[in-house]
């Protein structure tokens, strides 16, 4: 019998009727639904930090106290909002996660210098990658249309990069001598897909959880939702409720502007989504920049 076989026996969670979604089961049993999903880690830690630090718009597995390879999660019947909706009110939730786990922590130089080196590599490894990418695309005589879309709007990548060089040297100039950093509990997955809204309003999803700078969970919000929603909207909402330092704006919009490093598949019609989706990001996050740093245009003179 399978582990998920042995679950259902050991709770008894007969169902009349079995759904999937993504990875998650959904099990529709005489009285209730409920939800089984693989466990990656062991959360008991983290859910009794957050109720130490009186925020409880978490759920808990019924079977936290059990080591069980799945967990068990009540099944939650959403209200029915738009995503721009939904998405508003997950800031409002995102800043109070913020708000109630926040802390300082003594930062030595070294560990600051090695965000700043980490960063400023990257950026130099992309300006690399990508002036090599165009030279040798400029030396066919005919390209394909992902490379001419490429070529199009090479012009935004090196802007990006530019703009994130002058904004990590921004960053280290202004955190090199600060003697601690401001830390939070991550989500560190956020989606709109992990936000709940019923009776009452949940986060789930919490596997990648974590304490770190608190730019992390906005910036994975905007890349995993930059296609789908108005973050010229959304990031102000957050940010008037939990507001950045501006080392940490800086350090923020450093990580939105510098683009991913594309891969020239061999399927064709793959590389040429690839390369739209990746233009795409690279408007968006310009036309955020532009909009939310008021340095922006100085900086890009």
């Amino acid at each position: 019998m399978t582990k998920l076989g042995n679950l259902i026996d050991k709770y008894s969670l007969y169902a009349k009727r079995y759904d999937c979604k993504k990875k998650a089961y959904i099990l529709t049993l005489e009285n209730e639904q409920v939800v089984l999903k693989e466990k990656r880690k062991n959360k008991k830690e983290l859910f009794s930090y957050l109720d130490s630090k009186d925020f409880r718009y978490f759920l808990k597995p019924t079977n936290i106290e059990a080591e069980e390879e799945y967990e068990i999660y009540p099944y939650i019947k959403e209200n029915i909002k738009k995503e721009e909706e939904k998405a508003i009110d997950m800031m409002y939730m995102v800043s109070l996660l913020h708000n109630k786990t926040s802390f300082y922590k003594e930062t030595a130089l070294d560990d600051k210098k090695a965000i700043y080196e980490e960063i400023t590599s990257r950026i130099e490894y992309l300006y690399y990658y990508y002036h090599t990418l165009q030279d040798s695309i400029e030396k066919k005589i005919y390209m394909a249309p992902d490379e001419y879309l490429l070529m199009r709007n090479m012009s935004l990548i090196y802007i990006s990069l530019e703009y994130a060089k002058n904004k990590i040297n921004e960053w280290y100039e202004q955190i090199k001598n600060k003697k601690s950093m401001r830390y939070v509990m991550l989500h560190g997955n956020l989606e709109t897909s992990h936000f709940l809204e019923g009776d009452n309003a949940y986060l789930i999803s919490w596997d990648q959880a974590r304490r770190d700078l608190p730019i992390y969970d906005f910036l994975t919000f905007y890349q995993n939702e930059y296609q789908n929603l108005d973050m010229n909207t959304l990031y102000p909402i957050y940010n008037h409720k939990y507001p950045y330092t501006k080392e940490e704006e800086n350090l923020l919009y450093t990580l939105i502007a510098i683009p991913r490093k594309i891969e020239m598949n061999k399927n064709t019609y793959n590389k040429y989504s690839d390369i739209y989706n990746f233009v795409v990001y690279l408007n968006k996050s310009l036309d955020f920049l532009s909009k939310q740093d008021k340095s922006y245009k100085k900086t890009n003179e």
